[in-house]
């Protein structure tokens, strides 16, 4: 579940140590932490990739040789584009759900991964403009607010960003992926009341949800180690939902260290989430972007050897 101004001065001086106090108050001492190379992966079966390959292969030779409808072939497009964006071929991906809209130019759902796929290029702009079409033509389209919530998020624009998770979380309050999009915001908007905010919230948190766990972590309700033993009791090493908990754990994990001014080992974690290939999973794909982000902080004359 898938960018930063900087302001040399006082007061911002003092909001982000400000910010870092808070954060540091949610979680355990880092004396908690397990090292990143301890840290499991999960081994995922080839037959897994085997069976979408497959299903590329036949929703190909329709496309070629069936006489279709515009409609018919617009939803082949995207259910292919689908598989393509879950395998990552994120490029092939992208022709067809561009096919898709061509056929049928008011497919919502098209519009929201072109709109994605804009974000993770830094194309802000274009990005909101695409899930603004998508909520023009279907204004209950619940994850086009998270995703436009994660363009203003990057870009800095962190009031409307606000809006957009604060729509999404109220869409479902039990769901702890839209409370913690909410917290890393808040860090950045009102960092004085983040925590504050993100313990109301856990209190309507469902414990069906795996990132209920995050939460209770960054809380300080246990350590890593115990969530750890709580993932390995959730699923079954070298599983498909296994990957799934590494790679959310993992990037909401860099997402805090990151925070805490520990820019290696956040490194460490998103490299640990992309490790995992759950191509499809925003946090898979901001991993990729925040690297992408913090390599480009290196490379820049402004703070280089801040690293």
């Amino acid at each position: 579940m898938e960018q930063r101004h900087q302001l040399f001065n006082f007061r911002f001086y003092l909001l982000t140590l400000l910010a870092i106090f808070c954060l540091s108050g949610c979680v355990n001492r880092n004396s908690d932490m397990i090292a990143p190379a301890k840290l499991p992966l999960a081994e995922i079966s080839p037959q897994l990739r085997f069976d979408q390959e497959t299903m590329v292969v036949r929703l190909t030779q329709v496309l070629q040789e069936a006489k279709l409808s515009k409609a018919e072939r617009a939803e082949l497009h995207f259910e292919r584009g689908v598989i393509y964006d879950s395998l990552g071929l994120w490029s092939l991906a992208r022709y067809d759900f561009t096919q898709a809209v061509e056929y049928a130019p008011k497919m919502a759902a098209a519009y929201n991964y072109l709109g994605l796929y804009l974000l993770l290029e830094d194309d802000y702009e274009s990005s909101v403009d695409a899930f603004n079409a998508v909520l023009e033509l279907d204004p209950n389209y619940d994850y086009t607010r998270l995703n436009r919530g994660l363009s203003f998020y990057y870009s800095g624009r962190y009031g409307e960003a606000e809006r957009d998770f604060l729509h999404f979380y109220e869409a479902d309050k039990s769901d702890p992926y839209r409370a913690l999009w909410l917290y890393f915001n808040e860090l950045e908007l009102a960092p004085q009341e983040a925590k504050a905010n993100l313990i109301q919230r856990a209190k309507g948190l469902s414990k069906e949800f795996w990132g209920t766990n995050i939460v209770g972590y960054f809380l300080g309700d246990f350590t890593l180690e115990q969530l750890r033993v709580k993932m390995n009791a959730q699923a079954e090493p070298n599983t498909a939902a296994y990957a799934e908990l590494l790679t959310e754990t993992y990037f909401y994990l860099a997402k805090q260290t990151l925070k805490l001014n520990q820019p290696k080992e956040a490194v460490s974690f998103f490299r640990l989430a992309i490790a995992n290939q759950v191509y499809n999973f925003v946090e898979y794909r901001f991993a990729l972007f925040e690297l992408a982000q913090l390599r480009a902080k290196q490379t820049d004359p402004v703070v280089v050897g801040k690293y």
